[in-house]
């Protein structure tokens, strides 16, 4: 007899005692799941986004992959019902971002919803000096995280412990800036874009900027052009989304899920006994065993696909430990 491996307690079969029969989980297979890229307006939080999202379209599960701050705009991605089960595969993509910052004033929080602290007006870059700074701050570096940032220290969130003065260590992280690009200046103001790797903040970068020119400088406007492959040419407003929650016309800018992971390496399968044995979170041990070798060691989550192109679930060919995820199955 060929083994089984059971994995119920990481499929959607877990969650609702592996009976389809029950009406919550016909509901969950019929219910509209993918990956929403909008355009976040200025002046909200991306939590009070999603929340308005997930009351406007009637969403079981919504999640944002990122946050901007409330002063920035751009691309933010949402997670819909079951896509939010793999937010993390989203995470960690590049972004890329243009900036006005004001050279010549720094604010406590390095941007400018915050209180000046410093102002310089002896010092004027030239465009060739600038050009050269922006030049020095690409490539791999270790970046001190903002004072008020969403960064828990001691169990508590950084800007809290900063507005209620209370000094501490910030932590520092390793970040890589891909390309850093000067677009236009005029004194005071400068105009950059930047590509950078997850966790960097622009803020941040400005601030390093400005004090390596000598000036200071802090971010005047900050907008998110893009997340991975999903730039604003694909990014939905939340007026957009308003027209259309009535006739259903916003389900055309949902993302499928295969589609959202195309970053991932992916297997198509179009075995009905496979996919049978998938929908309650098992899988042959011959199959494994079979299909693992096509793949690097340490590569994962893989894609298991049908052969009409719908995430059937993600698989990791090559744990780490007996105790790592080996599956996530997603209802088709």
């Amino acid at each position: 007899m060929r083994e089984m491996f059971p994995i119920t307690a990481q499929s959607n079969t877990a969650s609702t005692g592996g009976n389809p029969s029950r009406p919550d989980f016909a509901m969950r297979e019929t219910e509209p799941s993918g990956l929403l890229v909008l355009d976040k307006p200025e002046g909200m939080t991306s939590s009070t986004l999603v929340t308005r999202v997930k009351r406007l379209l009637g969403l079981r599960k919504a999640g944002h992959c990122g946050t901007l701050d409330p002063f920035a705009t751009g691309v933010l991605l949402v997670c819909v019902n079951q896509a939010t089960r793999f937010a993390e595969q989203l995470t960690g993509q590049t972004k890329v971002y243009r900036f006005t910052a004001r050279l010549g004033i720094e604010t406590d929080t390095l941007d400018r919803t915050g209180t000046v602290v410093r102002t310089c007006d002896e010092v004027v870059p030239s465009e060739r000096e600038l050009v050269e700074a922006v030049r020095l701050h690409e490539g791999t570096q270790v970046q001190e995280v903002p004072r008020y940032a969403a960064v828990k220290v001691q169990g508590k969130r950084l800007y809290k412990l900063a507005r209620k003065g209370i000094d501490v260590e910030p932590p520092r992280r390793e970040v890589h800036i891909h390309r850093f690009d000067l677009i236009s200046y005029r004194y005071p103001e400068v105009v950059l874009e930047t590509k950078c790797s997850k966790g960097t903040y622009v803020r941040q970068l400005t601030a390093d900027l400005g004090r390596c020119l000598g000036c200071g400088a802090h971010v005047m406007h900050l907008r998110r052009l893009a997340c991975g492959p999903f730039g604003l040419e694909r990014a939905s407003s939340l007026e957009r989304l308003h027209d259309g929650a009535s006739d259903g016309s916003w389900l055309t800018k949902l993302v499928p899920m295969a589609d959202a992971l195309s970053h991932l390496p992916a297997l198509t399968i179009d075995d009905g006994q496979v996919l049978g044995r998938l929908r309650y979170g098992l899988l042959d041990a011959d199959w494994e065993a079979e299909h693992s070798g096509r793949f690097s060691r340490g590569v994962g989550p893989v894609r298991i696909v049908t052969a009409d192109g719908r995430l059937a679930a993600l698989w990791w060919p090559w744990p780490e430990s007996e105790h790592q995820r080996r599956l996530r199955v997603f209802q088709l």
